[in-house]
């Protein structure tokens, strides 16, 4: 029931998405000195998703083509990749917003299907262009204007890191765990606790389309090296040596995984195999004792809740607390005897990361 509740949630985020010629009246609150940013009031209430397409277009034709970079519930901003008439692209105009799909973007003048507008007039009165305001246009109280500065604009055309769909990522990770240890043959059990620290480091794939069901999703894979040594009063003393490759998934569920500038939770699932390489070294109890030591396998998952920052210029920290459980299973010791052991409990990662 709960993966099915979860199917509903997904798929209802979508649902309520714009399909591709479904139209909007917006208006302009702010838009850059190149005209290539714009602001308007229309948001995730209104259906529009990080990475929509849209025309902007009034009664004269298509003013300007965009895509949706960054949106807000009430707010979204745009970069314009092709002005048409750019002497429309002016605050507080009114204009329609209509949904298409994404076109290929080429640098190549010559195989441009208009070739770029450039401001004719420079004015901020929208009357001045026979621009009208529509009717509820004006939905901005004295308090938003005054918050609505050249600031909210700078750097916006950066925004997003969609592009940036590879990361590379560190982790250290401290840990208090629970472990049992028990002969397979026989009744014997043997119950610690024990600490660790461990580095990783791994990469992550994000999609780049970010209108499709699975743009919340991400699939990751690391490598994580790790190392206990720990002595007890006696002077006996243990060493262990994890050598763990995992695959996992990702799930952003409120903000998209490009989101610049603000904390992305994320809910995390992965599965590990590896090596492990145990050895006991005898202390007072038995001094001239000799050394034991095991070869093993082990394979195990990990179930966990983060949060992710990125900047627009790609550099991020990530945190994660997860449930991890490791199933560490040996060869015959130096005595022939063979054991299985568990490793389970919560821990806490944070590492750096950079997306390109």
């Amino acid at each position: 029931m709960r993966f099915l509740g979860l199917l509903i949630l997904i798929f209802s985020m979508q649902a309520f998405a714009l399909e591709v010629d479904e139209k909007l009246t917006v208006r302009l609150l702010k838009t850059s000195e190149s005209k290539k940013t714009i602001m308007v009031n229309r948001g995730t209430e209104d259906g529009l998703v990080e990475g929509d397409h849209a025309r902007f277009i009034v009664t004269a034709g298509i003013v300007a083509r965009a895509v949706c970079v960054k949106v807000s519930p009430t707010r979204s901003v745009w970069s314009v990749y092709r002005l048409v008439n750019a002497d429309f692209i002016v605050t507080d105009s009114v204009m329609s917003l209509k949904i298409t799909p994404p076109v290929k973007i080429t640098k190549d003048e010559s195989q441009a299907i208009v070739q770029e507008d450039v401001p004719t007039r420079v004015t901020t009165d929208p009357a001045a262009l026979g621009i009208p305001l529509a009717d509820g246009a004006n939905d901005l109280t004295a308090a938003e204007k005054a918050l609505e500065t050249d600031e909210d604009l700078k750097d916006l055309e950066t925004q997003t890191i969609a592009q940036k769909n590879l990361e590379v990522f560190t982790v250290l990770n401290i840990s208090g765990l629970s472990s049992m240890s028990k002969q397979d043959s026989g009744t014997n059990e043997f119950k610690s606790t024990q600490s660790y620290h461990h580095i990783g480091i791994g990469g992550e794939l994000y999609p780049q389309k970010e209108r499709e069901w699975y743009s919340h999703w991400s699939l990751e894979g690391a490598v994580n090296l790790m190392r206990l040594n720990s002595q007890a009063y006696n002077g006996a003393s243990s060493e262990s040596d994890v050598t763990e490759v995992s695959l996992g998934t990702n799930w952003h569920f409120t903000k998209l995984p490009s989101t610049v500038m603000e904390f992305i939770p994320f809910l995390h699932a992965g599965f590990h195999l590896g090596t492990v390489k145990s050895k006991y070294s005898p202390g007072s109890e038995n001094p001239t004792g000799p050394e034991y030591a095991a070869n093993g396998s082990t394979s195990g998952f990990s179930l966990g809740f983060g949060y992710k920052f990125y900047t627009v210029r790609g550099f991020g920290v990530r945190a994660l607390l997860d449930y991890y459980y490791r199933a560490e299973k040996y060869k015959e010791d130096d005595q022939l005897l063979v054991y299985n052991k568990t490793v389970s409990g919560p821990r806490l990662m944070i590492g750096l990361s950079y997306r390109f």
